[in-house]
């Protein structure tokens, strides 16, 4: 009888590991990936539907508010592994092991839109933003002069500029000197924003603290500073705000006109309003103006010396732009190398998530991307 070597290996134990070992990263590396990748595009269309939203009121055109409320990425993976086993009697070449290991994966993401209408509109949209919700956001590093340029109608009577009012325009002188100084006192760490219970009542922004059942109201402090220039800005804004030289804290109330005495009076904006804005300052084509599709660009001598947001359009946006739209054949852009007009885009970005409600507003759209 024909003595036969020990056969080799199996194939599978040979191939299965390589395979094994192929599939073991899959899962952490399209965690990975795909929370970067979709947090990367979800912002990008965030920027676009706010960029395009400007465009369409510059136009007279009706905003659109779609968020995209879910997003759900499905995978399959299949693995499969074929091969053959030549054993020949001795140490013949011909003894051969092959295989082919395979792996397949599908992908089947589905992205889920709801429609901004009714209440959820209402509230989100039109109503004018919160004081207590909106001047905190200084405290993270926004820069106070943005924050008040895009979302602050008027401060004790000061007057933003607004594109409504083609009288007054360009608004009120100390307005612009008010953002200055409060920009000024933000960064030498003289300007806070806390909320706590005063003596005075009547504020129509009061939030009732439910465990004490105490009212807690929004306190702007401006205290004194050991710097005989800064402490000139201080006692100089304190006035401005309607305060005594020695006050150093007073009462955020919403409204607009002189306060009652302790208060300051402060008028913000509906993102609608803060959207129309930005609307009024976007650079739009002559033939435009010319056949009547808009109104002329407001010019530069409004609050500060330019626009809070310059968007530019054109027939082709740059590569690298921070963010681009079409609309009606043309392209509107904002420069990447537009640092201010970045910053003061993206503190809107957070001014409209800040307004975003959860409650249900009617028609939901969901689209499986195949």
């Amino acid at each position: 009888m024909a003595m036969f070597p020990r056969p080799r290996p199996l194939l599978a134990s040979l191939l299965l590991p390589l395979l094994l070992s192929a599939c073991a990263g899959f899962a952490p590396k399209r965690l990975y990936n795909d929370q970067i990748g979709y947090s990367g595009s979800l912002s990008d269309s965030q920027k676009a539907q706010t960029l395009l939203n400007a465009v369409r009121i510059r136009y007279g055109d009706s905003p659109v508010f779609l968020n995209t409320t879910q997003v759900i990425s499905g995978y399959s993976l299949q693995r499969s592994l074929s091969g053959r086993l030549s054993i020949l009697p001795g140490n013949n070449p011909a003894n051969t092991i092959a295989g082919t290991p395979g792996m397949t994966m599908t992908q089947s993401p589905t992205f889920t839109f709801q429609p901004v209408t009714g209440a959820a509109l209402a509230q989100s949209v039109i109503q004018p933003l919160s004081p207590a919700e909106l001047l905190p956001l200084s405290l993270s590093g926004t820069p106070i002069d943005v924050l008040f340029r895009l979302a602050v109608q008027s401060v004790n009577g000061l007057q933003n500029s607004s594109m409504l009012d083609t009288a007054n325009r360009t608004g009120s002188p100390g307005f612009a000197h008010l953002l200055i100084n409060l920009r000024r006192l933000q960064v030498a760490g003289l300007l806070h924003f806390r909320l706590g219970q005063t003596e005075n009542g009547g504020d129509p922004t009061k939030t009732e603290d439910k465990s004490t059942k105490a009212p807690s109201n929004l306190i702007i402090s401006l205290p004194d500073s050991d710097d005989p220039a800064l402490q000139k800005v201080v006692v100089t804004t304190r006035k401005m705000l309607g305060l005594s030289a020695t006050s150093t804290e007073a009462e955020v109330v919403y409204g607009s006109g002189s306060p009652s005495p302790g208060t300051v009076s402060i008028l913000t904006r509906p993102i609608l309003g803060v959207l129309g804005e930005i609307a009024s300052e976007i650079e739009v084509s002559p033939q435009d103006v010319a056949e009547h599709r808009t109104i002329p660009t407001v010019d530069d001598t409004a609050i500060l010396s330019r626009p809070t947001i310059i968007i530019h359009n054109g027939e082709k946006p740059p590569r690298d732009a921070f963010s681009s739209v079409r609309y009606h054949e043309r392209w509107y852009w904002i420069a990447d190398t537009d640092f201010d007009s970045k910053l003061a885009f993206s503190v809107m970005q957070t001014l409209v998530s800040l307004a975003e409600t959860t409650q249900p507003s009617g028609t939901v759209v969901t689209i499986p991307a195949r």
